[in-house]
């Protein structure tokens, strides 16, 4: 899975103008990312935080389950979308302000789903 989720978190990079920084993470394993090494396992964190203060309040309105969260501010935005499912897949982004939010939300899940491709090998077809 590393192998699939490397390419599928390069290949939204060179396509999503608007992410500066991004980090794939799986339960609270950070499975790919372009920050630095000492902040993956807290922007893991940071990203569950907010995963939960989001699902708590989408729970507390009666609204569907969290699947994505966006927080705009002068310097910037912060993006997270998750799986609904708990312990599933999620990033974190951070991107330029004015960033194109639909776009931005679009890449990201794209690049969740193809993350958990499995590239399957035809089977060899035996003769009998």
């Amino acid at each position: 899975m590393k192998e699939q989720a490397e390419k599928a978190f390069k290949e939204m990079l060179e396509i999503s103008t608007d992410v500066d920084k991004a980090i794939l993470f799986l339960g609270d394993e950070a499975i790919v990312s372009n920050f630095s090494e000492g902040l993956q396992e807290t922007m893991v964190k940071k990203a569950k935080e907010l995963s939960t203060a989001g699902a708590t309040r989408a729970a507390d309105m009666g609204s569907a389950p969290l699947t994505q969260l966006v927080i705009e501010s002068a310097a910037g935005t912060v993006f997270l979308v998750r799986e609904p499912r708990d312990g599933g897949m999620g990033m974190l982004a951070t991107a330029k302000k004015d960033s194109r939010i639909g776009l931005v939300f679009y890449d990201m899940k794209t690049c969740i789903r193809d993350a958990q491709e499995i590239d399957e090998e035809p089977e060899p077809e035996v003769e009998v």
